[in-house]
């Protein structure tokens, strides 16, 4: 990556074991490709519900030549976990899945 991932949180305290993981997945994410220029995630627990406890919801926006990818802006509900790691993993699943659509439209054109 040309700029350092940044990692946000809103409405919870920052974890460094939650930085960890999501570095790890930042890293397996430039391993499957390796012109990624920058990514950003924002980890965030949007209100409390009381009967469900806590929520947790990830954005991840990539950088990559040409194009940004965002994954978790849209249908916000349907991708908050109770698990944070769980909702990290699951955004970058998605991350993954529209960067190998990318990947295979610029070899395309290659």
């Amino acid at each position: 990556m040309n700029r350092p991932l940044q990692i946000t949180y809103r409405g919870m305290d920052p974890s460094e074991a939650m930085s960890e993981h999501i570095r790890d997945q930042a890293e397996k994410l430039e391993q499957f490709f390796d012109r990624i220029v920058g990514c950003h995630v924002v980890v965030e627990q949007p209100h409390k519900h009381h009967r469900q406890g806590k929520l947790f919801h990830v954005r991840v926006d990539l950088h990559v030549p040409g194009k940004d990818i965002s994954v978790g802006k849209e249908h916000a509900e349907r991708q908050t976990h109770e698990d944070p790691y769980l909702a990290v993993n699951d955004a970058f699943e998605a991350a993954r899945h529209q960067l190998q659509h990318y990947a295979d439209g610029v070899r395309a054109h290659h």
